[in-house]
């Protein structure tokens, strides 16, 4: 999986979305590294500050019922994280014709810059109330891309 340095470079500039966490004692396993299950959280909040940050008000989507929804996680690990680390999410949106958006993230460590660990995310916009996909206009979705 490439990261988002390793990404081809486009004609259109890419919107980087960056997210700062840190790490909780109780985000650890039996060994103290962080659980691996603890970085989809991560990932999760610092998607949802990117829709915030590109002027999609959860609330307000919550209120159309129209929502993101996951269909397919891929994560690899590249390196150890521990507490009381820092880290920097970066996520980039690949919005999709209609409903779909692939979601490409990394994990970096504050202290030395390291990749921890790289993500890409399958998902769509879902109409809730009629639990069908939601179409994204393009007015959405060149605040996305």
């Amino acid at each position: 999986m490439n990261t988002l340095e390793k990404e081809q470079v486009s004609e259109k500039p890419i919107k980087l979305f960056t997210h700062i966490l840190k790490v909780r004692w109780v985000d650890l396993d039996e060994n103290g590294h962080v659980n691996n299950g603890i970085y989809q959280s991560y990932f999760d909040e610092a998607r949802r500050a990117a829709f915030e940050d590109a002027g999609f008000d959860m609330n307000e989507l919550r209120k159309r019922q129209v929502g993101p929804v996951i269909l397919r996680a891929e994560l690899d690990y590249k390196a150890e994280l521990k507490y009381p680390e820092k880290v920097k999410l970066t996520t980039r949106f690949e919005p999709n014709k209609g409903s779909r958006v692939l979601v490409v993230q990394d994990i970096y460590r504050e202290s030395d810059g390291a990749l921890v660990c790289s993500a890409k995310f399958h998902g769509l916009f879902m109409d809730f109330s009629r639990m069908r996909p939601y179409k994204v206009t393009d007015e959405e979705a060149s605040r996305l891309s």
